[in-house]
């Protein structure tokens, strides 16, 4: 049974988080298809008006989930001790986006092109590309500083940041689906192979 407190009259934010957490579980469950705002709504308990109060449509649900996501991340990047070397710096940070990929991996088309793709945008959309964007930065910085202790020098290269980014999108991906623990290849042991890998393609020589 769901022991979860319901949100107290007036509490906005608190709604925001009702809202956001049901159109997460419906990411979850069954993908972008899924996400409407009549389901929102019964999921956080609200009608469809309420929802419509804070959001202007799914698009918009779907980049303040997102832009959310990243700005945990960019937290998490910025606190994180330097000394545990660029290869810890990838297994700290690979959990979160493990847990990103799980949620927004089957709606990757969407991601892309509400957040970050050219073209038409809505006022969240563009705020989310600029949250990635933060986060793609917050990332850049905890290598480089993770590398200085580390007493090596990373590439100089604008991609750097998002080649590693799209590198851990791709072990996120076989961590949630289990490829390679079909041949028998553990969590950990991927992990440790995937951010030693990293390192040594973004260590200058």
């Amino acid at each position: 049974m769901d022991s979860t407190e319901p949100t107290a009259w007036g509490d906005a934010e608190g709604r925001r988080r009702d809202i956001l957490r049901s159109a997460e579980e419906l990411l979850a469950d069954a993908g972008y298809a899924a996400l409407t705002m009549r389901a929102i709504a019964v999921g956080a308990g609200v009608s469809s008006g309420t929802v419509y109060q804070y959001f202007d449509g799914k698009e918009d649900v779907f980049v303040a989930l997102m832009s959310d996501r990243l700005a945990d991340m960019t937290g998490t990047l910025d606190q994180l001790d330097r000394g545990v070397g660029i290869a810890g710096v990838l297994t700290a940070i690979l959990p979160q986006v493990r847990e990103l990929w799980r949620l927004f991996g089957r709606s990757a088309q969407q991601w892309e092109s509400k957040v970050l793709a050219g073209g038409p945008k809505g006022k969240r959309a563009v705020t989310s590309a600029t949250v990635f964007r933060r986060m793609a930065r917050a990332l850049e910085k905890a290598l480089r500083e993770a590398a200085t202790a580390q007493g090596v020098a990373l590439v100089d290269h604008p991609a750097m940041a998002y080649w590693v980014w799209d590198s851990l999108i791709g072990v996120a991906d076989d961590l949630v689906h289990g490829g390679s623990q079909q041949a028998r290849v553990s969590a950990s042991r991927l992990v440790e192979f995937a951010t030693e890998a990293i390192e040594r393609g973004i260590v200058a020589s």
